[in-house]
């Protein structure tokens, strides 16, 4: 029978190891300089994010072994690696800022949790323990955590509601061909995940289309004070032919059960959701006011242009462009056009803005119209609010271009489910501390407290003995080494032509805790 799994808590205790290095003994020694991984995990713990993912992420281990706030972060800073393969899974608390800040750090008792280690490793847990965590944590209340608990705590930070405006939209992550992906489905997409409408296409044309395996990611996405600044307040990952429209509105209204009237304002949205009803419902029950364009064949649409093309209606220049010489060879010219009641599934008075797209140089020109539950003075303010839901498009390139979003190393559900709410995760907390001043402030301040705290410049040493480690200043750690009695020096160097062979920091699996 196999004892149980143990780890070493490496208790910080400055004393004690001073006296250990005086006698010439030591586990292990790193150095830690201030990087942007301390920064940004400075801040998550002065804002006490992991002591909030250890009370409510939903752990599917009965017994405890190893912390679930550690495992997160591992989880998170796998991520700000871009890595999806566990096997690739770094350090956590290597940083004597980070160390100091928490009082303990890690190590790995007689061959790791289940003693069953015969090399020494670099890390403080195996990747397969990590693995199997996320792999057996359930997708359905992954997403729930992500949906409710992360959501309260972005919203209790101020992350969520001041300007009250989200886009809900639905995309597609395509997958490569290969039928063991979980709860998938085949579409007619292409390379980037774009739905292929083949119905518009000739016989010949759907021939070329192989359909692919894909899952779907519906997202509520908060937009800041500015374009740049944005934050996932809700998702849901599902098979690619997931309807866009019924898993938008749960969670539209799985949000507004969890937060109240007030946070989402103005929700944009593209065609994909045009539904009456559900559009009503959300103006009447939960005060909430919906910009979506319209399509072509739209009884509003319809009655809208034709009251544009009106004598009385005057349509503004809202966006040109010239050529060298100043010649205008594009310009858009929009109108507003209010109490358009023609949407028989929707009973509001409707607000409809149209562009007209005019190319000057090829002679012809286009309308499209958006309809919003809320009226403007002016129809540029509608357009400009809409302008921005091509930010989300944006998002989704990064998330799949530079963060992987798609990039599974396993074909189980939780694992693919793991890594993409990981990933939003990660993505929204850096965007909550490179845009929000205030709470970048309250970093730097830990930081700084952390600086005074340990006498730090810019480097310092961390020292492991005996189930304890100790942080030093550079010339401080200098000072006793240099000061050592001649039996401490020969212990200590005996120690580091071992350390030398080893060409490792990890500590030796006999450490045991002090």
């Amino acid at each position: 029978m196999n004892p149980p799994k143990q780890w070493v808590i490496y208790e910080e205790n400055k004393p004690k190891v001073i006296r250990d290095i005086r006698d010439g003994r030591m586990d292990y020694v790193d150095l830690s300089s201030w990087g942007f991984l301390d920064r940004f995990f400075a801040f998550l713990i002065a804002a006490r994010f992991f002591e909030f993912c250890a009370s409510s992420y939903p752990s599917p281990r009965v017994k405890v072994e190893i912390p679930p706030w550690f495992l997160l972060a591992a989880a998170i800073q796998m991520k700000l690696h871009t890595e999806n393969a566990f096997y690739k899974l770094k350090a956590i608390l290597r940083s004597g800022s980070i160390l100091s800040r928490l009082g303990f750090n890690i190590g790995l008792k007689d061959g790791g949790f289940n003693y069953k280690n015969k090399n020494q490793r670099l890390i403080p847990i195996d990747q397969d323990t990590a693995r199997k965590y996320f792999r057996d944590s359930d997708p359905d209340k992954l997403q729930r955590w992500f949906n409710v608990d992360i959501a309260r705590w972005f919203r209790e930070h101020r992350a969520l509601g001041r300007t009250g405006i989200f886009i809900l939209d639905q995309s597609l992550i395509p997958l490569p061909d290969n039928p063991n992906y979980e709860n998938s489905s085949y579409l007619p997409i292409d390379d980037d995940g774009n739905y292929v409408d083949i119905s518009k296409l000739s016989a010949n044309e759907r021939r070329m289309i192989k359909p692919k395996p894909c899952y779907s990611l519906t997202s509520l996405l908060h937009l800041g004070g500015d374009e740049d600044y944005f934050i996932y307040a809700a998702a849901h990952v599902g098979h690619g032919s997931e309807s866009a429209l019924l898993q938008g509105e749960k969670l539209v209204d799985g949000f507004m059960a969890n937060f109240g009237k007030g946070v989402i304002k103005i929700l944009i949205m593209d065609k994909g959701f045009i539904d009456g009803a559900m559009i009503e419902r959300f103006k009447k029950k939960h005060k909430i006011d919906v910009i979506v364009p319209l399509r072509s064949n739209m009884d509003a649409n319809l009655d809208a242009m034709s009251l544009a093309m009106m004598a009385d209606q005057r349509w503004q220049t809202y966006r040109r462009v010239t050529d060298s010489a100043g010649n205008i060879t594009y310009r858009e010219e929009i109108v507003g056009i209010s109490d358009v009641r023609s949407w028989d599934e929707c009973d509001l008075a409707l607000y409809v803005g149209l562009m007209r797209c005019i190319d000057v140089a090829a002679g012809s020109e286009h309308i499209w119209a958006l309809a919003s539950t809320k009226n403007y003075d002016d129809p540029s303010e509608l357009f400009d609010l809409y302008r921005r839901r091509v930010q989300i498009e944006e998002r989704h390139r990064q998330l799949k271009g530079c963060w992987l979003l798609g990039a599974f190393k396993s074909t189980a559900f939780s694992l693919v489910v793991a890594h993409i709410i990981f990933v939003l995760l990660t993505y929204s907390l850096l965007e909550l501390y490179l845009k929000k001043k205030g709470l970048e402030r309250l970093a730097n301040r830990t930081i700084e407290s952390m600086r005074a705290e340990e006498a730090l410049g810019k480097n310092c040493s961390i020292v492991y003995c005996g189930g304890y480690f100790g942080i030093f200043d550079i010339d401080e750690y200098t000072d006793i080494i240099i000061n050592l009695s001649e039996d401490a020096r020969r212990r200590l160097s005996k120690w580091i032509k071992q350390f030398r062979r080893r060409k490792m920091r990890s500590p030796p699996s006999t450490i045991k805790s002090g």
